[in-house]
């Protein structure tokens, strides 16, 4: 049991990463195209992304191979402090945020807490990146004496503006990542809204 739940965290993690990182190279390789064509620096510059991007989701990806391969080779993980290089990430690929953390944690986090949470942020930022109408994408961060609130909410235009009948392996891996802390997630789907909201508790160590 407990090897079957460490392949199934590496099946996440893997997810996230490969997940994440296609759809930044996706909107860096379609933006280049149009605009490099008035600027030829802008797809030098894009290309330049593109390449920081791949090259750090090799990395990670070859990290979480090696942990299948050694269960007790445990590679670094992304905490907290790695969060605003996400959101920098994220602008460079195309897309706008607006960015409200407020309170900001006091103590320290426990690194499952501080996972939980990146991973959460990124896998809703890679939604909005996807799915997204162009509008900026909000995200809120809240960190409570007892609990961290997060929420990322982006409007949808095209195809998601029809909820899927199920839900999607992004989805069910942030339900399982808020889970796994004891913490909860949920969706919500409007007419011209997706909004993930997740509510994880920790306590200061």
């Amino acid at each position: 049991a407990q090897a079957e739940q460490e392949r199934a965290r590496i099946a996440r993690d893997m997810h996230d990463v490969v997940a994440h990182s296609l759809a930044v190279v996706v909107a860096q390789a379609n933006g280049a195209r149009y605009a490099g064509k008035a600027d030829p620096q802008i797809a030098l510059d894009t290309l330049g992304t593109i390449s920081q991007t791949a090259g750090s989701a090799l990395a990670d990806v070859r990290v979480l191979l090696a942990q299948l391969r050694h269960r007790e080779a445990e590679g670094p993980q992304p905490s907290i402090a790695d969060i605003d290089a996400l959101f920098a990430q994220i602008r460079r690929a195309g897309m706008d945020l607006t960015i409200d953390i407020d309170p900001a944690p006091l103590g320290d986090v426990p690194a499952a807490v501080q996972l939980a949470v990146y991973r959460i942020l990124q896998e809703a930022l890679t939604n909005g990146l996807r799915h997204g109408d162009g509008e900026p994408v909000a995200v809120s961060l809240a960190w409570f004496p007892r609990s961290v609130r997060l929420a990322v909410s982006n409007p949808v235009g095209g195809s998601a503006r029809q909820p899927a009948s199920e839900p999607g392996h992004g989805i069910i891996g942030m339900r399982e990542r808020a889970s796994l802390v004891g913490g909860s997630l949920d969706i919500d789907h409007s007419a011209d809204r997706f909004t993930v909201r997740a509510e994880i508790p920790w306590e200061a160590r």
